[in-house]
């Protein structure tokens, strides 16, 4: 029945044929009977466990199935037709132990990979090339930003991270199929038959590893940035306020009451995220309203006397926070989805490992570092930030 199939991921090394096989016949002895093959998985039913060899047959064209006399040849000696790996494969099943082998002749089987060869070589080629052009692309883009560090942590987090490692992983099974398939026609050029059983589980935690990075790729690049209701998203973060209306406990931002005494003061945008070089951000918007008493009108506010929105990065390590400092102190050019501001120069304090200041027609900013936590403040108001390195010191201690 159609509801009773199974699929199980294959070891990632399709040329490494012993192992396929000793996976194969380890799924029979848990009672998985083969039904059909995917380019990366097994289709099996359930049955009782039994005992039973599979071989894989290298395919000597491009087809999808092997030749109907070949099926009958192979059903009289024992062996049925089990399904095939597209492109590399023909799988075969055999459960009488004193049945004949298919092939009793390692030379003359290792003549028989003469197409598969060919066709690994130039995958080999291609994968590699693609793989190359990548990187290239990466680094170049990287390399004509002046923030590199700082629109990687603006990303949806988890991206690059799952890039590089599923990147690693394809070089290191291209390497490994190479490696495997010397290996195999050296054997059997040399007249040494397959070596059965051969263990293949690391090599399942490969395929796995490879199919949880493309698939978080896929869907990254797919929902990435695609916005909540509230305006949340991958990319942006999510919403940090509490059912008081204020931040969340932990959140680590200049509140105006402490900077110029604000008595009324009005959160109207408090956001978290967490990436893989930044385990903490936090990115809060804080007003400071006129508390003086006066009759206001259906739909009224206060008026705004100040305003402050402070990011705040904890970094993975120091090195990364003097990297995101140094990014964050250079002059900006306002666009979609990103705050400008000018160059920001370094001014004196005890209190800190660093501190920048600089202002233009409406605001100050001012860059904090302490250790591996980093602090950027925009703010529009009558104090001077110059002068509150222990403020802000006291933030991240």
């Amino acid at each position: 029945m159609k509801d009773a199939e199974y699929k199980e991921l294959r070891p990632a090394n399709v040329y490494d044929v012993a192992a396929n096989e000793s996976w194969l016949e380890d799924m029979a002895k848990q009672g998985y009977r083969l039904k059909g093959m995917t380019g990366w998985s097994g289709i099996f039913e359930k049955a009782e466990p039994f005992s039973c060899r599979y071989r894989m047959q290298p395919l000597s064209k491009k087809e999808k199935h092997p030749p109907e006399e070949t099926v009958e040849g192979y059903r009289e000696l024992g062996w049925e037709y089990a399904g095939t790996i597209p492109g590399t494969f023909h799988v075969w099943r055999c459960e009488d132990p004193d049945a004949p082998e298919l092939d009793t002749d390692p030379v003359v089987q290792g003549m028989g990979y003469r197409y598969l060869r060919g066709k690994m070589q130039r995958s080999a080629v291609v994968d590699g090339l693609l793989l190359a052009v990548l990187a290239a692309l990466y680094v170049w883009a990287f390399a004509n930003t002046s923030t590199p560090l700082l629109d990687t942590l603006e990303a949806v987090p988890g991206r690059i991270l799952a890039g590089v490692a599923t990147g690693c992983l394809i070089v290191m099974l291209i390497a490994c199929e190479v490696r495997s398939m010397r290996r195999l026609l050296r054997s059997l050029n040399a007249g040494i038959p397959l070596d059965r059983p051969r263990p293949y589980r690391w090599q399942k935690w490969m395929a796995r590893g490879l199919l949880a990075g493309m698939v978080f790729i896929w869907l990254t690049m797919l929902l990435g940035n695609i916005r909540a209701i509230d305006g949340g998203s991958l990319s942006g973060g999510w919403d940090n306020m509490g059912r008081d209306g204020a931040p969340k406990d932990g959140t680590v931002y200049v509140d105006l009451a402490d900077l110029e005494g604000a008595a009324a003061t009005e959160i109207w945008r408090s956001r978290t995220k967490f990436q893989e070089f930044c385990p903490r951000m936090y990115r809060t918007a804080q007003l400071s309203l006129d508390s003086e008493e006066e009759e206001l009108q259906p739909g009224d506010s206060l008026p705004v006397r100040a305003s402050a929105e402070t990011t705040y990065y904890r970094m993975l390590t120091e090195g990364l926070a003097r990297q995101l400092t140094e990014e964050l102190t250079r002059r900006r050019i306002a666009s979609f989805g990103v705050d400008g501001h000018p160059v920001l120069t370094e001014v004196e304090t005890d209190a800190l490992d660093g501190l920048w200041w600089g202002e233009d027609r409406y605001y100050q900013f001012a860059v904090a570092r302490l250790g591996r936590q980093v602090l950027f403040v925009q703010y529009e108001g009558d104090s001077d930030l110059r002068q509150e390195g222990a403020y802000f010191a006291s933030l991240l201690t």
